[in-house]
């Protein structure tokens, strides 16, 4: 039994399609010319669910030489494009390669240009300097010898200068040893008769400063005796203020030792002798003043500061 499974025919656009693309993928591949012997190209198709040997018959399908050819066209034309665009592109890229190299080799003229400058300056610089140096140094050396003839000449000046007033010295020194031999036995008498004023004068003064000064010992001594006489009975009333007594102490005496400070205040107070009671009652009631009366006359003071009272209640 035979089954034909395919349609005698195709659609016509579907062929023009499916050939359009194998002759651009042959274009492409090969990249020639294409020419045309027919107008039409004919397209076997077998299939192997075909149960008898002989194949079926397919039309040909007619394609459009010219539409193929401007798709052809088109194609070798944006290909022409691209290849333009890519040289072009490239064309820059060496252009640029090539102003880069230009500006390289440019900066690197100027950079030797600059160091040469630099070097050619610190060349002239260096013989500047070194010239500088040397008129310095000459102008030293030159300076130097102006000095050393300044000295000299200074020096011829003053050894000059030194004789004359050697020799003027030595007159005035002969001159002055006369006049000073002269006026040295004059002043020799004066001095001797001066002297024995003198002594005569101090003789008289010191009688009198003796006089003077035993007469104000003597008057500073009898306040000092008055001044005691005055901060003791002070000192013994503070006492007997502050003596707390008994009748047990009527007609009793002790001794007691007080030393001071310049203030007045008491730094130490003892038993001395007497009658123990009593004693110890001026000790406590020197112990409650705490200060005593004290003059600020050092003469006075140094009499008051270590003092030994003695001591007889009142009733």
């Amino acid at each position: 039994m035979k089954f034909n499974t395919f349609k005698p025919a195709l659609t016509t656009p579907l062929a023009k399609s499916l050939t359009l693309h194998v002759a651009i993928l042959l274009l492409l591949i090969f990249g020639a010319n294409i020419s045309f012997k027919r107008k039409t190209v004919e397209l076997s198709v077998s299939t192997e669910q075909a149960v008898e040997s002989n194949p079926a018959p397919v039309e040909a399908v007619a394609i459009d030489r010219k539409e193929l050819e401007q798709r052809v066209a088109e194609i070798q034309k944006d290909r022409a494009a691209a290849r333009k665009a890519e040289e072009e592109r490239i064309a820059a890229l060496e252009r640029r390669a090539r102003e880069a190299e230009r500006s390289r080799a440019a900066e690197e003229q100027r950079l030797k240009r600059v160091a040469e400058e630099k070097r050619q300056a610190d060349e002239a610089a260096r013989k500047s300097k070194a010239a500088a140096a040397e008129a310095q140094k000459k102008q030293q050396a030159e300076a130097e010898k102006a000095r050393q003839a300044e000295e000299a000449r200074k020096a011829r000046e003053a050894e000059q200068k030194k004789a004359e007033a050697a020799a003027k010295a030595a007159e005035e020194k002969r001159r002055q040893a006369e006049e000073a031999a002269a006026k040295a036995q004059a002043e020799q008498e004066r001095k001797a008769r001066e002297a024995r004023e003198q002594a005569e004068r101090e003789r008289q003064i010191q009688e009198q400063l003796a006089r003077e000064a035993e007469a104000r010992r003597q008057a500073r001594a009898q306040q000092a005796v008055t001044e005691v006489q005055r901060y003791t009975a002070m000192i013994r009333d503070t006492i007997q203020r502050n003596l707390l007594v008994d009748e047990n102490m009527r007609g009793k005496t002790a001794r007691i030792n007080i030393r001071l400070a310049t203030s007045g205040f008491v730094t130490d107070v003892r038993y001395v002798s007497g009658d123990r009671q009593v004693a110890d009652a001026a000790i406590r009631a020197v112990n409650r003043a705490g200060t005593l009366p004290v003059s600020t006359d050092p003469d006075v003071y140094n009499q008051l500061k270590d003092i030994t009272l003695t001591v007889a209640p009142e009733f």
